[in-house]
């Protein structure tokens, strides 16, 4: 390589520059001819970051080093040395991950490294759908989005809707100057994944902004009621260890837990009992043990509960709250004795699937903690701690999403696939006047942008993140520490030159001004602010101490929403352990990981009971078609000897009709079959129940598993 192209790849190729912590870059280029021994290894390197993964957002530690990649130059194929990330792993100073990681945030390593990642921003060049683009330079794409805009300024602001991430950061923080700036509403989420029904039940059972911290580790008896703690409900990682704690951290003392979920999921397995709740009977189980508690006089606490709370419960017909659970009067009953004897006991409510009275369900589960006066108590549930960020109030509300996209003019996309978690929003997005996306992947959503506007890696950023839920008030933070792959740039810089072009500046917010705002209200001597802000990051965020200063107000009792028991042949959706909502898809890792149940890989099947498998004359492997009045699907079947009699589950992340190579075309999109039911609280998509018929198929397909045990067909099967 001549003198000439050395300074031209050095001048252009700005993506791979090495950037330490010092600020320093340099590159090198190396051609090919230069064999592996020549090049001298590099001394690694360890930089706080934040998972991106899921909005419990761990502070994680990534392991730095020096290596190469192939770029080519005037046709010639060449290496060029850069800063690559070798591995992640957890922050032991986190209070929430403790130095634990999951295995999504293991794998979020295979995004930065993705060969789909597109490399700078794309225009549509077919139909919306087709995922047909062609590149175009960053001025050229500003410019478009720019004029979209100003047009939906000057003539109905309130037609601009910005789908985000639910979750608090100083990124959700920078879309809400964007939207104010411009007089657009707040933005939204799609309520896949974001936990409205939790936020809802606090609210209304504590008066809580925010989700209830439940001290596992110290409780000797738990009930958790919908909440799949130890698979993919909220954060895994910190319940783990307080679920590990409970069992095996103290001395001559081993809690109990209960599990109410309608089906056998991975806290299922690990609990002391497994209650086969019906799918939407989670509401009828939870007034029901209540009831128990009150009309039987087994909680001496419950004469201090708020008269409307006692009256919700006490007005409970039993026999209804039984049929409408699938859980016997008699296994209430003792259910109900559990926790009136237990020293220290819990109530966890969660909707790791959504129904739609799931908001009423989990407010009824919270508020068995204040009968069982556990409120504010050792080993019992605790309020979300305040950080005084103001972060907490940015987090995207999915209420009213897909109304507000049937209706919009311009939709902005961030982080979010509305056209895979509810595949009806396909349609709504076809008839966008603009759709722009900032995904850095062609995904399901992407394909029916005008415009992809690709944002940096999470790892390649910097971020301020409040955790869903923390022991104490925290704020993980990181800033870049690598220099961007690709010609791809940051989603807070590009909003505020968009509000710049069309005359709406704004600040955006980031790390560093989230961190120094944490100083300036501290109001105590100690370090300077830069000093504080550098501690801060170099340590992946700051932690607080714990204080209970929200006190306890309910809000909304007596107003549940009940409904009778859906009858035939139900199916229901589930988040899976390896792909949340489905955005875990395109690591392979992810889909060599085998399901808990299953031991499925590259694919997940639809679960079964052995008494609808007969039925059917199905076994595993078989390939089973699932009808309903919203879509259909094909997949393979499992037979579950736990699976409720009459209810099909389907874990969520496979069937992508676009999402790279990895998992396009892969598997089938069980919220096909699922439709548009919604939480009638909060309008967070609904996992189901709904009614279908499922035959035996003669398509194409096949369940690859990792256990052998599954593959040969047992007696009782056949």
């Amino acid at each position: 390589m001549d003198r000439r192209n050395f300074f031209k790849l050095v001048g252009t190729a700005s993506g791979g520059a090495i950037t330490g912590a010092c600020g320093k870059q340099a590159e090198q280029v190396i051609p090919l001819l230069v064999s592996e021994e020549e090049i001298v290894p590099g001394v690694e390197e360890w930089h706080s970051s934040v998972c991106g993964e899921c909005s419990a957002a761990c502070a994680t530690k990534a392991r730095v080093m020096a290596a190469e990649r192939e770029v080519k130059v005037d046709g010639q194929q060449l290496r060029q040395r850069i800063m690559a990330i070798k591995s992640l792993e957890g922050n032991p100073s986190d209070p929430v991950s403790g130095g634990g990681l999951c295995a999504r945030g293991h794998a979020s390593l295979q995004s930065i490294y993705n060969p789909d990642r597109l490399q700078g921003p794309m225009k549509r060049v077919g139909e919306r759908g087709q995922g047909k683009f062609q590149p175009i330079p960053w001025e050229d794409a500003l410019e478009e989005v720019a004029e979209s805009l100003a047009a939906s300024v000057s003539s109905d602001p309130s037609k601009i809707l910005f789908l985000a991430r639910p979750q608090a950061s100083s990124r959700s923080a920078s879309i809400g100057r964007f939207l104010e700036s411009v007089g657009a509403p707040p933005a939204s989420s799609v309520g896949t994944g974001d936990f409205a029904a939790e936020i809802e039940g606090s609210r209304r059972a504590f008066g809580w902004n925010g989700f209830p911290v439940y001290e596992v580790q110290d409780a000797t008896a738990v009930l958790s009621i919908g909440a799949d703690f130890l698979g993919g409900w909220l954060s895994p990682v910190l319940y783990s260890r307080r679920y590990g704690h409970m069992r095996q951290g103290r001395r001559e003392l081993r809690g109990r837990l209960i599990h109410a979920e309608s089906r056998f999921s991975l806290t299922a397995w690990n609990a002391n009992r497994w209650l086969p709740v019906w799918p939407g009977g989670e509401l009828a189980l939870a007034l029901g043990i209540g009831h128990l508690l009150v009309s039987e006089e087994r909680v001496p606490s419950a004469a201090g509960a708020p008269k409307e709370l006692v009256s919700a419960f006490s007005g409970v017909d039993l026999e209804w709250a039984a049929e409408s659970s699938g859980i016997p009067v008699e296994a209430m009953r003792e259910v109900a004795a559990d926790l009136s004897q237990a020293s220290a006991p819990v109530v966890v409510g969660g909707a790791s699937m959504v129904r739609e009275n799931s908001a009423d369900a989990v407010t009824a589960a919270c508020a068995l903690n204040v009968l069982l006066g556990r409120v504010g108590e050792t080993g019992g549930v605790m309020p979300p701690p305040v950080t005084g960020t103001g972060l907490e109030g940015t987090r995207p509300s999915p209420q009213g999403w897909d109304k507000r996209l049937a209706e919009a003019e311009i939709v902005f996309v961030d982080g979010v696939n509305p056209a895979y978690n509810s595949p009806a929003a396909a349609t709504a997005l076809d008839n966008a006047n603009s759709v722009v996306c900032f995904s850095p992947f062609l995904d399901d959503t992407a394909a029916f942008a005008d415009l992809i506007l690709p944002d940096h890696d999470p790892l390649e950023r910097g971020l301020a993140t409040v955790p869903d839920v923390s022991p104490v008030p925290a704020v993980s933070a990181a800033e870049a520490f690598v220099a961007p792959l690709y010609d791809t740039r940051a989603t807070e810089d590009l909003l505020a030159a968009l509000a710049e072009a069309v005359g709406k500046p704004f600040t955006p917010v980031d790390a560093g001004s989230v961190l120094a705002g944490l100083h300036a209200r501290a109001g105590s001597p100690g370090p300077s602010p830069e000093q504080f802000v550098r501690s801060a990051l170099r340590e992946g965020g700051w932690r607080g101490e714990r204080t209970t200063s929200q006190n306890t107000r309910p809000d909304q009792f007596g107003s549940f929403e009940v409904a009778t028991k859906s009858e035939g042949l139900l199916f229901q959706a589930y988040s899976s352990l390896q792909f949340g909502d489905g955005a875990g898809a395109n690591r392979p890792w992810l889909q060599e990981l085998p399901d808990p149940t299953s031991s499925a890989m590259w694919g997940m099947p639809v679960e079964l009971d052995p008494g609808t498998a007969a039925q059917l004359g199905v076994s595993n492997g078989s390939i089973v078609r699932v009808e309903s009045a919203s879509g259909s699907l094909e997949a393979p079947a499992y037979v579950n000897p736990a699976a409720i009699p009459g209810v099909a589950s389907m874990a969520l992340g496979q069937g992508h009709v676009g999402y790279g190579r990895y998992a396009s075309g892969r598997g089938a999109n069980p919220m096909a079959v699922i439709g548009k039911p919604r939480d009638k609280s909060t309008g967070a998509v609904a996992h189901g129940p709904v009614a279908v018929t499922i035959t035996k198929s003669e398509g194409k397909g096949r369940l690859i598993q990792f256990s052998h045990t599954d593959r040969d067909e047992a007696p009782h099967r056949v």
